[in-house]
């Protein structure tokens, strides 16, 4: 019993549907979507409905959080042996940072430290997007982990050789 008009109301809605799927997310993040989601595991989204699109996420990998964290702890260890460094003859080469350790220590930590967890929280929330066309968030937050790695063992051999 289909008709030729049937048929023709079907293939259409199909192609709305198709067209549909197309589309970028339309969902939005919000600071409530990284509390309410994020932090009391409220959120249902866990994965992306179509590849290749940019996407947020209701819920995060509880591993990608803590490579957060460790770039987060391994930050406010640069924090350290920096200053441990500058107490021992060192300069700060980072002219922002070197005009913050003019006004004090504790602008200092505490400007590095927040500009890190915000920098975290950005590639957090946006993990599955597609950064500069080059990568993700999600992998750009995992490389900060060797990266800041390598300069702990950095400072650790210039703390060493001052010695």
């Amino acid at each position: 019993m289909n008709s030729p008009a049937h048929s023709v109301a079907i293939d259409s809605r199909e192609a709305t549907v198709a067209e549909r799927r197309k589309s970028e997310d339309r969902r939005h993040h919000s600071w409530r979507t990284l509390t309410y989601c994020g932090f009391q595991g409220q959120g249902r989204r866990q994965q992306a409905r179509r590849d290749g699109h940019n996407y947020y996420l209701d819920w995060y990998k509880p591993s990608l959080v803590l490579t957060g964290l460790a770039v987060l702890l391994l930050s406010c260890l640069d924090a350290l042996l920096t200053l441990t460094l500058l107490n021992q003859g060192a300069y700060e080469a980072n002219f922002l940072m070197a005009h913050l350790l003019e006004r004090s220590d504790v602008v200092f930590v505490v400007t590095k430290v927040a500009v890190t967890a915000i920098g975290i929280v950005f590639l957090l929330m946006h993990s599955h997007f597609r950064l500069l066309n080059i990568t993700t968030g999600k992998r750009l937050l995992q490389f900060l982990v060797p990266t800041y790695g390598l300069l702990i063992i950095y400072e650790l051999l210039l703390l060493g050789a001052m010695q």
